[in-house]
């Protein structure tokens, strides 16, 4: 930070930075540049998306990476928007536009205006009933990132692929019964 107090020309390249950042203009064009890129990792992910929250930082924002069967971006979407603590989520939303975008995969990523990504009982119960929802109709739940300061993932921490096992055993189950 010093750097910049001394010098006031990079004081202003900053500030010009950070306006284009918070006017979408950084995430529009991630969002163009991205179709057709891979993905490797949880950081990747939160790298690419930090910018889509920063404009209207103080508002819980979800967002949709759309893959292939190659997991390739097809498209990423902003799904739902609410306010500084909660955003509704419709599961049905998302299903939706994985058939239209004829989708294989989905990774998940929302924000949590107060930079704290310690998930909520809340994110936890939406991520399971994505989980099912996806998963019903042959469609994989990469990753779900809570990004803040800096970023949780279902994935890395084991709980979505809990999550799946526990689906799959309810399903093998339930053919026992027929």
């Amino acid at each position: 930070m010093k750097e910049y107090t001394n010098n006031p020309g990079k004081r202003n390249e900053t500030a010009i930075f950070w306006e284009d950042l918070k006017s979408g203009r950084f995430a529009s064009m991630i969002k163009e540049s991205s179709k057709g890129n891979a993905l490797s990792n949880a950081l990747e992910v939160c790298n690419i998306m930090k910018p889509f929250f920063a404009r209207h930082e103080d508002v819980e924002k979800m967002y949709c990476i759309f893959l292939d069967a190659k997991n390739k971006i097809i498209a990423i979407e902003k799904m739902f928007s609410g306010s500084i603590r909660s955003s509704a989520v419709y599961p049905r939303e998302i299903v939706k536009l994985v058939l239209e975008k004829k989708a294989a995969a989905v990774i998940l990523t929302h924000n949590h205006p107060s930079g704290c990504e310690t998930p909520s009982s809340e994110d936890f119960m939406i991520t399971a009933r994505i989980t099912i929802a996806l998963s019903s109709i042959e469609v994989a739940l990469h990753d779900h990132l809570i990004i803040g300061e800096n970023f949780y993932s279902f994935a890395d921490q084991g709980w979505l692929a809990k999550a799946k096992q526990r689906y799959d055993e309810f399903i093998s189950s339930s053919k026992h019964i027929m």
